[in-house]
């Protein structure tokens, strides 16, 4: 994986690059308490739970065991860290107001529209706004997409993960996203009733013995207005 780099558009305005688009994303994050989300969560309630932002590796174990047990193949612990150490203001956790371990949590990160994670060197999209020069400068495309969410059996049916998905969802899109897509199995009739039903998701494609256990599985994609 190369550093990031300047491109240049069709137009001669040069492409923000990787890094560029990063730096913004913190900042677009920054008014959130780290303790706590934003202010996007004020209509979200769920009796005795309470939703928070992943700090530190702490928390690291208890996101691993939520999303473990859900998993149809397991997840190196670097795939973890990767999701979390850059994208930590996408990772929120449901935790009981009265204390102990997380119940749920959902794990996310931003690509550009071709699928390469903002670290990498963005091609250019067809977004952006106008110059300085009066010329019409290009910027990849961001959008979101959702890795893990995970709830504990007992707590399933409380609308804990409604609840993490949605708030989730509202970030991506004040981050710039233009869509959030995610994979899941076929079978699993919870997950695409969540996504499509509640949530506005829509099959996107059918990816044919996806998982290592040679499930498949609809990638699903939101889009914003």
């Amino acid at each position: 994986m190369s550093d990031a780099a300047t491109d240049t558009s069709s137009s001669g305005s040069p492409a923000s690059s990787a890094a560029e688009i990063l730096s913004r994303l913190k900042v677009a994050a920054s008014g959130a308490d780290k303790s706590s989300t934003n202010n996007n969560n004020d209509d979200i309630s769920i009796p005795g739970i309470k939703f928070v932002n992943y700090q530190d590796e702490a928390q690291l174990e208890a996101v691993m065991r939520l999303v473990s047990s859900d998993l149809s193949e397991p997840y190196s612990i670097f795939t973890y860290r990767y999701f979390l150490m850059r994208f930590p203001e996408l990772c929120i956790l449901a935790v009981p107001e009265g204390g102990g371990e997380p119940v749920g949590c959902v794990v996310c990160k931003i690509d550009t529209s071709d699928g390469d994670g903002v670290t990498d060197v963005p091609q250019p999209a067809a977004v952006g706004g106008v110059g300085e020069d009066g010329t019409e400068s290009q910027e990849p495309a961001l959008s979101g997409y959702m890795g893990m969410l995970a709830v504990e059996t007992d707590r399933r049916g409380s609308g804990i993960g409604t609840a993490l998905a949605t708030l989730a969802i509202r970030r991506m899109r004040d981050m710039g996203c233009s869509s959030v897509t995610l994979e899941t199995e076929v079978t699993n009739d919870a997950a695409i009733r969540l996504y499509e039903d509640r949530l506005g998701f829509v099959r996107e494609e059918l990816l044919v013995r996806y998982y290592l256990n040679w499930g498949d599985a609809y990638r699903l994609r939101l889009w914003f207005d």
